[in-house]
Formats: structure tokens, C-alpha cells, sequence
């Protein structure tokens, strides 16, 4: 594994709407805490985030809450943050309720309790609400004085800097990249393809829009499964509709920016509806999984072990990694990535890339007993020994060092459920502020995984992601208010088209019509006011 596979990840914390509770703290909330250091940080003063890590001359604790969902959560006594404790003096304790999964009733039932921990985690879109109640302390003079990774970091990162800053300018939440250098995009799925499907027809592989359709029509109709019956399912998704493949008509399902640098919604243009059209004949002719918006996760899995899938567009490493459970069933298979073929205008582009920052953050409340040593904190896990031990576990343990790479041990490698359980299960690899690293997620996966991920880390065809756009209260309540019936509209009108319900083009109009009376235009107005602060900020 080459250096060129680090990646970055970086995550953490915080919430939607701020109780009364929370408020009745206005002394904290609204003290200089970031640059007077409370009488415990004095002895902290040596911490230079380098090779003088020990934040606290005395044991302390740092309180965190973090949500217990689906994949846990750390705790204080877990392997890798007992590490954290041992080198920093500072032990963490995790005050989110166990009980509940739901990590949006977690964080409203934190903030109803009145009784604010250090340092909050949770999603961008749930933090950036409240800051403007005074819930998270400005960040800007701690990460000056006392923060000199987080700095680094954000002067690497400007996108990072300008998604945790509130609307007056200043640094509420750390949040950071899910992999990559700055500037680039990470791949995390591409295109793939039965290339065992493709021998027994003797057909090329694709890499024109032509030709992937000529593809997807062979394996419907010349039996490559052999069992002699029109059973094959040329192309599906393990999701529900047809989002991903949109691109070969250079549509997108979502916002993008257009030529003239605006916001727009992909479903609103007429390259959606070329696609719609062209996609709806796919389906009738059997192409298109005819169960694509019913079957579910469980498709790829399905279709691949019964033998019947074809073609599709997912991440590496789990759709890789199905070659390997099911080559029992199916022997010989050989589901691979490919390029992905060029689109309606010859362009060869994917649109999947992963964004340029995590959708995490974390962040200092105005209830923190000791910011100073709480910034720190945060800062550790931006050093070089923060980063190894919450990328790759405990050295000699979990890893060994060879040309200052990391060389995973089997107690990594071989984790039944995999490298990434594997990390969670040390309390490593959550969402908190860090630079991560890919070298693990590609070290776990399999040959045919490894050459997919390389075959795009190595190309030029990775769009760049949607911008990371901060909205106003008031562009977020208008966003809200309409998506709550745009979405579920959207949703219909392609279900119907795609299955013959009624005429793309025929209905077309009509959709127009729809859209502006479901308040479209005023989205767009807000997701570009808030494009135009971005493009500014990034300035």
C-alpha cells in the first residue's frame, strides 16, 4: 500500500434546537472561554500537539456526547481511548443514553436534560441549528492559541473551515475530510460488470453509452447465465430508483452546479427528462431490474446469487466482496469494476465521488468546564500519534510500522466482520476530528476491490462533490417546508415514467408546472443565496 492511499476523515458533533435549559447557562455561553484558561488547564500549558501530548498535570475527564446508533458508539474504557487517556492525562466519558438508537432523539433528549457535556457530536445538519442560541462557544481564539493541528488542518482544508462557521464568521465546529489530498475527490463506488458474462458472450467491455447499452440488451436476451430461460437482470441497484446511472445523460438526481455557476435541481432539466425517456424503454424491455424500486438492499446480494444480475453501480469494497460469498452458488463469477463508458456527449465522468469534508462535526459547549483543555483534547486526535492510533489501533498490537506505513496485524486484518467493525470495536474509526485513513478500507478489501478503487483514484473522471452549503434559519425553514412535499413528489413522478404509468414527454409540462407550484424556485433561490456566501467565503 503506497502513501498515496492516506486518506482523511475527520467527524464529530452536534445538534438541532437548543432548550431552555441549555440558555439558563449565560455566563458560560457567553464568557471569553476560549482565552482565559481556567485555573485546571494551567498545568496544560506544555501542550505543543507534537511531542508534548499530555494536556493535564493532574488525571482529568472530558464528558463527550455521542450518539448511540447503529454502528455504537466509543466509550472511555475501550482499548484505544484508554490509549488516549494514558498519553494525554485526560479520560473521556460518553454521557449519550445507551438505551436510545435514534440519534436525533438522543441529541434533543441531551439537550433537554440542561446539562451540557464538553464536547458534542452528531451530524452537520443537526449542530449548525444551534449555534445561533449560544449552545457551542466560539472557536477561533482556542484553535489559535492552543490548537496547532486543528490550525494546520483548517488552513489544508478551507472547505472544513468554512462548513463550522456560524453566520457571524467565527469557528463553531471542527469537521473534516472523509479521504483524499486537498482539493480532491475520494472514490467510493464505480461502475461494475459481470466480466464472466462478457467472455461467454465474447463481447467487449463497454466504454461508450452505445455500448454499455448494446451490453445490458446481450445479457437480457443471449442466456449468459445458461439455464435457458429470459430470466437476467441486466441492470439493478441496491437502492431504490435509478439515481446512480442518470449520469450517462449527463442528468443529475439531485443539486448540482451548472455551466453558469448556479444551483439547480437535476430533476428539473431537460437532460433528466432524455434519461427518464430512454431509462423508461429500458424498462419495459426488461433492462432495468423490474423490482428496482421494491427489492431493496438485500438486491445485489439476491440477484448476484441466484445468478441473475448483471450490471450495476456500488461501492468497492462490499460489491467486491460478494464475488467471494457467493462463488459457492455461482462459480466462476466475476463481478468487476470497470471504467465508466462515456456519456451522451463522450464525456467519460463519475458523479459518486465522496465529498470533499464529513457530514460530522463536533464542537465546545457553552457548559464546558475547561475549554481550553477541551480544544486540546480535540487537537490530540489531529497529531500524528492521534491520527495512527485512531486509524490503525494500538502499534504493535493491532499494527506494525514498515517505511512509516502501516502494516496491519491479523488481529485487524482477520476481524470477522471486517476492518472497520474491527475499529469500532478498539473504539477506533468513529466520527470525531481526525485526519483519517483509507489505508485500512483498502487493505480489507479484496483483489477485484483494490483494482476498482485504484482504477478511479488513479483517473481523472471524479467530479467534484456538491459544495458543503451553510443556510440561514430562514433558507432552511424554506428549504424544509417545501422539500416536504417536493421529495415525495419527485419520487412519484419518476416511479410512475420510469414504469409506464404515464408519458415522459407527454407529462412533461405539466411537471414543470408542479414544480413551481411546490415552491421549487424559491429553493433554488435559497441553496444559491447560500452558494454565493460560500463562494465568497471561499475567497
Amino acid at each position: 500500500m503506497t502513501k498515496k492511499h492516506a486518506a482523511f476523515v475527520l467527524a464529530a458533533v452536534c445538534g438541532t434546537s437548543l432548550l431552555a435549559g441549555c440558555q439558563s447557562n449565560e455566563k458560560e455561553s457567553t464568557a471569553p472561554a476560549a482565552s482565559t484558561p481556567p485555573a485546571t488547564a494551567a498545568a496544560a500549558q506544555e501542550y505543543n500537539g507534537k511531542d508534548i501530548l499530555k494536556i493535564s498535570e493532574k488525571p482529568a475527564q472530558i464528558t463527550l456526547f455521542y450518539p448511540f446508533g447503529g454502528n455504537g458508539a466509543p466509550k472511555g474504557d475501550m482499548p484505544a481511548w484508554k490509549e488516549v487517556e494514558r498519553i494525554t492525562n485526560v479520560s473521556m466519558k460518553n454521557v449519550a443514553n445507551e438505551s436510545i438508537s435514534d440519534e436525533k432523539q438522543s441529541f434533543n433528549t441531551m439537550l433537554a436534560s440542561a446539562n451540557l457535556p464538553d464536547i458534542i457530536q452528531g451530524m452537520r445538519t443537526t449542530i449548525n441549528p444551534i449555534i445561533s442560541q449560544k449552545a457551542l462557544v466560539p472557536l477561533d481564539d482556542l484553535i489559535e492559541k492552543h490548537a496547532p493541528n486543528i490550525k494546520k488542518f483548517l488552513a489544508d482544508y478551507p472547505e472544513a473551515r468554512r462548513s463550522g462557521s456560524g453566520p457571524d464568521g467565527k469557528i463553531y465546529t471542527i469537521t473534516g475530510t472523509l479521504g483524499g489530498k486537498p482539493g480532491n475527490a475520494v472514490p467510493s463506488s464505480g461502475f461494475f460488470i459481470r466480466q464472466d458474462w462478457l467472455e461467454k458472450l465474447a463481447l467487449k467491455t463497454p466504454t461508450t453509452l452505445d455500448e454499455y447499452e448494446k451490453v445490458l440488451y446481450a445479457f437480457r436476451e443471449k442466456d449468459p447465465n445458461g439455464n435457458g430461460k429470459r430470466d437476467e437482470i441486466p441492470y439493478f441497484f441496491r437502492d431504490k430508483g435509478i439515481q446512480q446511472i442518470l449520469q450517462l445523460w449527463d442528468a443529475y438526481p439531485s443539486w448540482y452546479i451548472g455551466k453558469d455557476d448556479k444551483v439547480h435541481h437535476g430533476k428539473a432539466e431537460p437532460e433528466y427528462q432524455a434519461a427518464l425517456k430512454k431509462l423508461a424503454q429500458w424498462y419495459k424491455d426488461g433492462i432495468i431490474d423490474p423490482e428496482i424500486f421494491t427489492r431493496g438492499s438485500q438486491a445485489r446480494q439476491f440477484l448476484l446469487g441466484n445468478n441473475l444480475g448483471g450490471a450495476t453501480i456500488d461501492w468497492f469494497a462490499s460489491t467486491s466482496a460478494v464475488n467471494d460469498s457467493v462463488k459457492a452458488q455461482v462459480p466462476g463469477i466475476r463481478f468487476a469494476a470497470i471504467a465508466p463508458p462515456a456519456d451522451i456527449n463522450g464525456k467519460v465522468k463519475f458523479n459518486q465521488s465522496r465529498e470533499p469534508i464529513h457530514s460530522f462535526a463536533w464542537g465546545i459547549s457553552s457548559s464546558a468546564k475547561d475549554p481550553v483543555m477541551a480544544v486540546k483534547y480535540m487537537d490530540f486526535f489531529f497529531s500524528e500519534t492521534g491520527e495512527w492510533l485512531m486509524n490503525y489501533g494500538i502499534e504493535g498490537t493491532h499494527y506494525t510500522k514498515k517505511n512509516n506505513e502501516p502494516v496491519l496485524l491479523d488481529a485487524a486484518l482477520k476481524y470477522p466482520s471486517g476492518y472497520p467493525n474491527f475499529l469500532r470495536s478498539i473504539g477506533a474509526g468513529y466520527e470525531i476530528g481526525r485526519r483519517g485513513s483509507l489505508i485500512g478500507e483498502v487493505s480489507s478489501m479484496n483483489e477485484i476491490g483494490k483494482a476498482g478503487f485504484e482504477l478511479y483514484e488513479k483517473s481523472n473522471w471524479l467530479a467534484k462533490p456538491f459544495p458543503v452549503l451553510t443556510f440561514t434559519e430562514a433558507e432552511k425553514k424554506t428549504i424544509d417546508n417545501a422539500l416536504a412535499n417536493l421529495t415525495p413528489y419527485l419520487d412519484e413522478f419518476e416511479q410512475k415514467c420510469l414504469m409506464g404509468a404515464q408519458d415522459v414527454d407527454a407529462s412533461w409540462k405539466k411537471h414543470q408546472d408542479d414544480l413551481q407550484n411546490l415552491n421549487l424556485h424559491k429553493v433554488l433561490e435559497a441553496y444559491n443565496s447560500a452558494y454565493e456566501r460560500y463562494k465568497t467565503e471561499m475567497k
